[in-house]
């Protein structure tokens, strides 16, 4: 089928431009896209036109984090124009966005119709009612959450989108970590027989985190204002870095009866190793927000960088990477190894937005049908690219059967490595008060880097919070969705925790 005749039976079938060139410009294929349009896409905007004919109120109204409209306001006219609704975006601070929900489960005012909050804050959602649980809508319309071709990859399918196996939200943006460096420099033919000479292997990318810190000194060059890594020590992101490196020796956050398990002898080795490293690293690290850590990076200040995708993104583009663009290779977070020998590869799935539905809309099932339509394999391959916004790739297409606009904004090879470094990843605390524990655990990380806490005081503190956390919200209760999300995880990290064996 020519892509004029695709396009004009696409046309035929009442399908919009703007959605049929996004589908014919799928290395899918046109028939396999068409067969995707005929799926999750066709389904969600057909219940869009019966619910927006239906509807008195002729705006939809979405709480969305500051920063991320981007990705969302190229299809504002659409629905405007084809269905009556007018979009209304409200934007917040995406640090108060959980709180926001919660907010609205007491005042119940019915001001949001979609919610775009993190997987974290599903538990405490659902659980309060300001959400529906959106698991009888989706298994009427299909939003193909777990096909094989285009579904959310898996586990980020399960972690980010399910509380306790019910689905709570649709995934719009893909947040891994992965790890970026200069390949301009690995290519340098001093440094490369330099590094040969005094480590008797070849100058690479690191395949563990033992390498990764060689690099990082070999690197490290203050004096000229270039730096081994920009890894995070600053508040609110340094827990990631705890918590990517604990998962690598094999510990989760807790056993599988809520005992924490980071304040082990896996715990103290990962802040030791995490304090090793504070030399190499930029001297803004302990003050790095996401922006200034991409916008230094891009300025060529440093070798190394563990960033989401979006860090990727800024890297590659002209105006924000002006010193790394056609520079970067990325590859999958570094391995590590458990007490057994074990070799382990594991990533961190850390934020990840979604949309949500408010219990208290007036019009629930065209803010679900907006959910579905612009989380669909097509709609979201094209709205991804769009700069000004937070999405990144999460579905299977998205990185293995990218559209042009996806491999022109990211690279076939960086795309591959997303895939790579998803199907290993685990989920933040995605659980019953998730946002306490990982506050806890942010403070005497930070507490540690500062060399306010030794390491064993630190984790020991933390444990404690852990543990009071649990006790007020009832153990039982957080083991239940803890117990469904270890389930889902990667079997190489299952049995490398024990959580295989756990019931």
């Amino acid at each position: 089928m020519s892509r004029r005749d695709f396009l004009r039976k696409m046309s035929i079938l009442g399908i919009s431009a703007v959605v049929a060139n996004a589908v014919a410009v799928s290395p899918l294929g046109a028939l396999n896209a068409f067969a995707s349009m005929k799926g999750a896409e066709d389904r969600a905007w057909e219940l869009a036109k019966v619910a927006a004919a239906k509807a008195k109120k002729k705006t939809l109204t979405l709480l969305i984090p500051t920063g991320s409209i981007g990705n969302m306001t190229p299809y504002v006219d659409k629905w405007k124009n084809e269905l009556g609704i007018t979009l209304e975006f409200i934007e917040e601070p995406d640090e108060v966005i959980h709180t926001k929900g919660m907010q609205e489960a007491v005042a119940k005012t019915g001001r949001y119709d979609v919610m775009m909050p993190t997987a974290m804050s599903y538990p405490d959602w659902i659980d309060s009612g300001v959400i529906y649980d959106l698991t009888e809508w989706t298994e009427k319309y299909d939003p193909e959450l777990f096909n094989k071709e285009y579904g959310v990859v898996f586990p980020a399918s399960h972690h980010a989108q399910l509380y306790n196996g019910r689905v709570a939200g649709l995934l719009n943006d893909g947040d891994q970590i992965t790890l970026l460096c200069r390949d301009d420099k690995l290519k340098d033919a001093a440094k490369v027989k330099a590094f040969e000479d005094k480590f008797g292997r070849k100058l690479a990318v690191p395949d563990t985190w033992a390498e990764y810190r060689d690099l990082a000194e070999f690197m490290h060059d203050p004096a000229n204002g270039f730096y081994g890594s920009l890894e995070y020590r600053s508040p609110y992101y340094v827990k990631w870095m705890f918590m990517q490196r604990l998962v690598s020796k094999g510990v989760l956050y807790f056993d599988g009866d809520m005992n924490p398990t980071f304040n082990s002898d896996e715990g103290v080795q990962v802040l030791e190793e995490m304090l090793a490293m504070n030399e190499f690293l930029h001297p803004d690290a302990f003050s790095f927000t996401w922006s200034s850590n991409y916008n230094a990076f891009g300025r060529g200040e440093g070798f190394m960088n563990i960033v989401w995708p979006s860090g990727f993104k800024y890297s590659k583009a002209p105006s924000t990477g002006p010193a790394t663009t056609g520079k970067i290779a990325a590859t999958v977070m570094p391995a590590d190894f458990t007490k057994d020998g074990t070799k382990v590869y594991a990533g961190l799935f850390c934020w990840g937005y979604g949309y949500a539905v408010s219990k208290y809309s007036e019009n629930p099932e065209l803010a679900y049908a907006y959910s579905q339509w612009m989380t669909s394999p097509t709609i979201s391959a094209d709205a991804i690219p769009y700069l000004g916004g937070y999405s990144d790739p999460y579905r299977v297409n998205h990185m293995l059967a990218p559209t042009q606009r996806l491999i022109d904004t990211y690279s076939p090879e960086y795309l591959k490595t997303l895939y790579d470094n998803m199907v290993n990843t685990v989920p933040d605390f995605c659980l019953p008060g998730g946002f306490e524990y990982q506050d806890a655990l942010d403070k005497q990380v930070h507490a540690c880097m500062t060399g306010a806490k030794k390491p064993k005081d630190a984790l020991a503190a933390a444990a404690h919070s852990f543990e009071r956390i649990t006790r007020r919200i009832g153990k039982d209760k957080v083991r239940s969705a803890w117990i469904s999300l270890a389930k889902n995880l990667a079997e190489p990290i299952r049995k490398a925790s024990g959580a295989d064996k756990w019931s």
